[in-house]
């Protein structure tokens, strides 16, 4: 069992004013079994009257209409949760996470690689496998931030050989559903300072298992998860649209740090 204080911070400043700002949100952690918040303090600014609602996947939902004008927009959540793994619930699994999704889609050369995955990876667990998967796509893809953008599918990262946390993440799902293994996309913070993480979740025996294909590692109780989908298009954490605005300056700083649990 983990104590995590964790913090996410969002500013988008505008070259104009921005009107009819309507925006959603998915920077809030889940609450559940295994991921207990103890404490969470919201500041949104502007902001005119917040809603908190759901998504289909169970995300938790920040959304609002900003009408008067304003050149700068700001979120700022911080809080402090309790994560034990141990008490993980069953969960009915979603056909959904079988099949391929909007970025997920093999092509030729991961059909190709594929092809060399799949005799490592018969009569393997879905543990099993996802250590093979993360193995061998650490000896073929490299992490290169700005080789590749938000919209770049998992085919599109795997034939330049480079990418970041959401390629490896789209990669690794594409390949995994690919063998039979159900997979979802999750977006959070992990221990440290940084931008928010992607990394994965595999099913098996009614329990989702967190695995970093970019870290090359399992996750442990030392990731605060915030939102889970078919894929980045599920996940994304800001969605707004407006009128006016110009062009926009964004910065988000987002944390999480381990506390001693025997003095909290």
């Amino acid at each position: 069992m983990k104590i995590l204080e964790f913090s996410y911070a969002m500013n988008i400043k505008f070259s104009e004013p921005a009107l009819r700002h309507c925006f959603s949100l998915r920077c809030l952690p889940f609450d559940n079994s295994y991921q207990n918040l103890r404490e969470m303090f919201i500041d949104i600014s502007p902001h005119n009257c917040l809603t908190e609602t759901s998504d289909g996947f169970g995300n938790r939902i920040l959304t609002d209409r900003i009408t008067e004008a304003h050149s700068e927009f700001s979120v700022f959540v911080t809080g402090t949760a309790e994560i034990n793994l141990d008490l993980r619930e069953p969960e009915p699994l979603s056909g959904i996470y079988k099949y391929p999704s909007k970025f997920t889609h093999i092509g030729e050369q991961l059909a190709a690689f594929q092809a060399e995955l799949k005799p490592l990876l018969e009569n393997k667990s879905v543990l099993e496998a996802s250590e093979i998967l993360m193995q061998k796509m650490e000896e073929r893809f490299s992490y290169v931030s700005g080789a590749t953008n938000i919209h770049t599918t998992a085919e599109e990262a795997f034939q330049l050989g480079k990418g970041v946390c959401q390629d490896f993440s789209h990669i690794f799902l594409a390949l995994a559903r690919e063998n039979g293994i159900p997979a979802r996309y999750v977006v959070g913070i992990p221990e440290g300072i940084g931008e928010t993480h992607a990394w994965v979740e595999v099913y098996e025996q009614g329990l989702w298992y967190g695995v970093d294909p970019t870290n090359h590692k399992f996750v442990d109780e030392r990731y605060l998860k915030l939102s889970h989908g078919r894929d980045f298009s599920d996940c994304s954490v800001n969605r707004g649209v407006l009128i006016g605005g110009g062009t926009q300056t964004q910065s988000i700083e987002a944390r999480v740090k381990v506390l001693d649990a025997t003095k909290v």
